[in-house]
């Protein structure tokens, strides 16, 4: 059993980041922890399974975390870290390039587990997961949501006495939510007590026990799930979009020149079969539109876009930008058109400040800083967008919801052509959203283009004008987003199309616009 007892951590501000924590959870328990970004859940999972204040330093941290009834404060990291899993939010960091089944087996061979055992289990999460299609590969060439997948199936091959998953569907298509909820649920007996934070509370709703809401620092009694996820008021107080409610919101706007066009695409890059990852892809961005890609987990979402931006080469096809052709384009030329905010911010924040990126998003250099007029509009931007208090915050210490901020400060900054947002974390946090929505909305007004890859349908739904579904490597089809829902292409994927039941945006809890009509 998992216990937190009146724990308070502070950073050194005027306020704790979470306050006077109390909750258990029992042996075979799963609790859901949920609150809007910013809101305290990363700092908490972090306590609970002792990185904090073991591991991470912290100027304030009060409260007892217990295990079993032992203080884990007593145990050695030895015997803490062989009875718990962790899946950190950024999964990057705790993986390394080894192949898939050498990562799986990696804590089972720390413990001196029979060889044996080790293939089963191994054979087992393969299977439960379907993850025998990436046998062999090295972890470095997986997609995020692969990497995501492999790093739970290593987590739960040592059968923890507490899993600890942060944000564990992030990233993940509608079919690996499915699969990673079934393991779940499987393996309820081999895994002790199960604490999850998510913002996306229907996914793994199914095995999910109780729900508790983070607030202001502090948690709301928990409930049982199905009461929880009924209650949207409290979900609206916390400051998330309630589940299955949407925030529609098409932008108006004219739709105007070609600014991206891609045909004939053909990737270098190969699949372990030799076929390129990518063959014959052909679409277009236009002025005022936006593009919602989906696809599977690993179908060349992120490839086709390292292509267009001059990352990852090709060996056949055009790319255009703007009307111009864009093959002898440097990498450097075609990002000062194409912006392109990967989902970990951290691998394209290089300045020491939050200003200091959006100066170099303004100017190209940052040997422009001391310029009171740029200085000024790179503050400006950052009000725009949340982050005028954090504006001499180094980057890499803001949280991840705060880092995509300053990646949309940095794109409108920047006046690209295109933006290309890739599972943007801030569709499910009503805060975020809105800046989301403020940023798509002056992207269209100025006769921008912006592409959005994401596995979240309701957020697609929502927002997108047009829709591209990314299939066996090439695009299976390109049209308005209701036909998209209807067609072949989508439904070969299996994935269930966005039910949303009303639209808060619209004017209230779920009352969409026909009803608002017929009022």
């Amino acid at each position: 059993m998992l216990r937190l007892e009146d724990v308070t951590i502070g950073f050194g501000g005027p306020n704790p980041v979470v306050s006077d924590i109390y909750f258990e959870v029992e042996a075979g328990e799963r609790l859901l922890l949920c609150g809007a970004a910013s809101s305290g859940k990363t700092t908490l999972m972090q306590a609970a399974c002792g990185l904090i204040p073991r591991l991470i330093a912290v100027p304030h941290f009060a409260g007892t975390v217990s295990l079993d009834g032992v203080p884990i404060a007593t145990l050695s990291k030895d015997a803490l870290f062989t009875r718990i899993g962790i899946v950190a939010q950024n999964v990057e960091d705790q993986l390394w390039d080894l192949e898939v089944e050498d990562l799986i087996a990696f804590p089972l061979e720390n413990r001196g587990v029979a060889k044996a055992e080790i293939r089963a289990r191994l054979t087992s999460l393969l299977d439960e997961m379907e993850l025998w299609p990436l046998a062999g590969r090295r972890v470095l060439t997986l997609s995020g949501g692969e990497r995501r997948m492999v790093a739970i199936a290593a987590a739960l091959a040592p059968h923890p006495s507490l899993l600890v998953l942060d944000e564990p569907t992030t990233g993940l298509d509608p079919s690996a939510r499915s699969r990673l909820a079934g393991a779940l649920g499987r393996r309820g007996r081999e895994i002790g007590a199960m604490l999850v934070a998510e913002q996306d509370a229907v996914s793994l709703s199914a095995v999910i026990d109780r729900v508790a809401l983070l607030r202001a620092g502090r948690l709301t009694p928990a409930e049982p799930t199905s009461a929880a996820l009924a209650d949207d008021i409290c979900w609206l107080e916390a400051g998330i979009v309630p589940p299955r409610r949407g925030l529609r919101k098409r932008f108006a706007a004219t739709i105007g020149r070609s600014l991206l066009a891609v045909s004939g695409l053909r990737t270098r890059l190969k699949r372990a079969d030799g076929r390129p990852v990518l063959d014959d892809v052909g679409f277009e961005v236009r002025a005022g539109e936006v593009v919602a890609l989906i696809g599977r987990n690993g179908a060349g979402k992120t490839t086709l876009f390292q292509s267009i931006l001059g990352l990852s080469p090709i060996s056949a096809g055009t790319i255009a930008i703007d009307g111009q052709a864009a093959g002898d384009w440097t990498a450097a030329r075609r990002a000062r058109k194409v912006a392109y905010l990967p989902q970990n911010m951290r691998r394209v924040l290089f300045n020491m400040s939050a200003r200091e990126e959006v100066v170099f998003a303004l100017t190209a250099s940052t040997a422009a800083s001391r310029d009171p007029d740029i200085l000024a509009r790179a503050l400006a931007m950052l009000e725009k967008y949340g982050l005028g208090p954090l504006a001499e915050t180094n980057p890499f210490a803001l949280s991840a919801r705060q880092q995509a901020l300053l990646g949309l400060a940095c794109a409108d900054a920047a006046g690209a052509d295109v933006a290309i947002l890739d599972e943007p974390l801030l569709a499910r946090d009503l805060e975020g959203r809105r800046m989301l929505d403020l940023f798509l909305e002056t992207m269209a007004r100025a006769g921008r283009g912006v592409m959005l890859i994401s596995h979240d349908l309701d957020l697609v739904d929502d927002v997108a004008s047009r829709i591209l579904v990314l299939a066996e490597g090439r695009i299976a089809f390109d049209g308005a987003v209701e036909a998209g829902w209807s067609s072949p292409a989508f439904r070969a994927l299996g994935w269930p199309a966005p039910a949303v039941e009303g639209s808060y945006a619209d004017g209230g809890p779920g009352l969409g616009a026909a009803e608002r009509e017929g009022a």
